[in-house]
């Protein structure tokens, strides 16, 4: 039997995960541009026009989730690529849900997301 989590619960538990990634999302000041729910083409506008460094795509309970990687303004050594050093910026079918490591390993948590904790 397998379990599957109405999709009714990722709305709220991705909005519950947004008003705090207003507060923890302070190191990157393009991170301050973002709100909930605009587009994926709106995201990468307010990062500066840059393409993520990485992008990992996820089909889960039937929502495409992006999760992509920006690195800080400035970013230039291959220390500063490493995952917990740039941004995640989490897209789920085509707007943002969340931003930032404590929302997206919030998020990966919950639908079982395997996400590079170092």
């Amino acid at each position: 039997m397998s379990r599957h989590r109405p999709t009714s619960l990722l709305v709220p538990t991705l909005a519950a995960l947004l008003l705090a990634s207003a507060c923890s999302a302070k190191q990157d000041s393009r991170l301050e541009q973002l709100s909930a729910g605009i587009s994926k083409d709106s995201v990468l506008a307010i990062m500066g026009g840059d393409k993520p460094q990485r992008v990992d795509p996820f089909l889960v309970g039937g929502h495409y989730i992006e999760a992509m990687y920006f690195a800080f303004p400035g970013a230039s050594d291959s220390a500063d690529f490493a995952d917990r050093n740039m941004t995640p910026v989490i897209v789920s079918d085509g707007k943002l849900a969340a931003w930032g490591w404590k929302q997206w390993d919030s998020v990966a948590a919950e639908y079982k997301i395997p996400v590079v904790k170092e």
